[in-house]
C-alpha cells in the first residue's frame, strides 16, 4: 500500500491545563509543523490555521471538543461542516445530550440540572417519590469527562454532599462546574458507540462494552473495555 504523508499542526484550547499538554508517552511524539495556542478568538485561530495551509480539522482529545466544534462551524473548505449553535453545545453538555435523546422519542434518563440547593432538593423528592425499591442516584459535572467528579449516591444526604463538593469548582478539563447534573441510576451494562459523520452520512466505526466497578471505595473505576463487532 502507498502511504500518504500529511503535515500536521496542533491547536491547544484556552481551557486545557498545562499539565495535560505534556501528557505524551515516550516514543509517541509527533513532529508538528506548528503549534497554535487558542486565546479565545475563533477568528484569530482560524486565520493562523489558514496561514499554514490547514484544510481539515480533527479533534484530538476531550479538552478540545468545544473548540473543535466552533472551528469546524466557522471553517470554510476542507471536510468541515457548518453546525448550528445548539449542535455545538451538544458536543459537551451531558444534560442536553440526554434531552436530545428524549426529544427524538427514545427512552432517556430522569435528570435535573442543579444550579442551586433547591434544584437538588427537587431532584431528591422526585427520586424518593418514584417506584424504585431503593434510593440510588448519580451526581456529576455537566461538562465533565470520563469518571471525573462522578459520585454514585445511595441516599439523599449523599446527593447533597456530592453537589456541595462540585459546586463552584473546576473539572478535569479546566472548565467551571457552573451546574451539577443529577440523574437517576440506571442498572445494566454500559455501551459506547463510536461514529463518524460527514455531509449528513453517519458511520458506526466501533462498539464498546465498558466494565466499571467499585475499587477500594471508588464506585466507577474502569476495569476494562471490550471491542465488539459492529456488523
Amino acid at each position: 500500500a502507498t502511504l500518504t504523508r500529511h503535515r500536521l499542526c496542533r491547536v491547544f484550547s484556552d481551557t486545557i491545563p498545562d499539565s495535560v499538554k505534556a501528557l505524551v508517552a515516550a516514543g509517541l511524539e509527533v513532529d508538528w509543523e506548528v503549534t497554535i495556542q487558542h486565546e479565545g478568538r475563533v477568528a484569530s485561530t482560524l486565520a493562523a490555521l489558514r496561514g499554514v495551509g490547514v484544510t481539515h480539522l480533527l479533534v484530538g482529545s476531550e479538552p478540545g471538543v468545544s473548540l473543535h466544534a466552533e472551528l469546524s462551524a466557522a471553517f470554510v473548505g476542507g471536510a468541515a461542516l457548518s453546525l448550528p449553535r445548539e449542535a455545538l453545545e451538544l458536543r459537551r453538555n451531558k444534560y442536553l445530550q440526554s434531552e436530545a435523546i428524549r426529544s427524538a422519542g427514545c427512552d432517556a434518563v430522569h435528570q435535573r440540572l442543579a444550579h442551586t440547593h433547591d434544584d437538588v432538593e427537587a431532584f431528591i423528592h422526585t427520586i424518593e417519590a418514584s417506584a424504585a425499591k431503593r434510593f440510588k442516584a448519580v451526581v456529576k459535572p455537566v461538562e465533565g469527562a470520563g469518571s471525573d467528579g462522578v459520585t454514585i449516591c445511595n441516599s439523599a444526604a449523599e446527593v447533597r454532599l456530592a453537589f456541595g463538593k462540585l459546586e463552584g469548582t473546576k473539572n478535569i478539563l479546566g472548565l467551571d462546574n457552573y451546574a451539577v447534573l443529577c440523574q437517576e441510576y440506571l442498572e445494566g451494562d454500559e455501551w459506547v458507540v463510536d461514529t463518524v459523520s460527514r455531509a449528513g452520512e453517519h458511520k458506526v466505526v466501533a462498539l464498546w462494552k465498558y466494565d466499571k466497578r467499585d475499587y477500594h471505595g471508588s464506585p466507577v473505576v474502569y476495569h476494562g473495555m471490550r471491542l465488539h463487532n459492529v456488523e
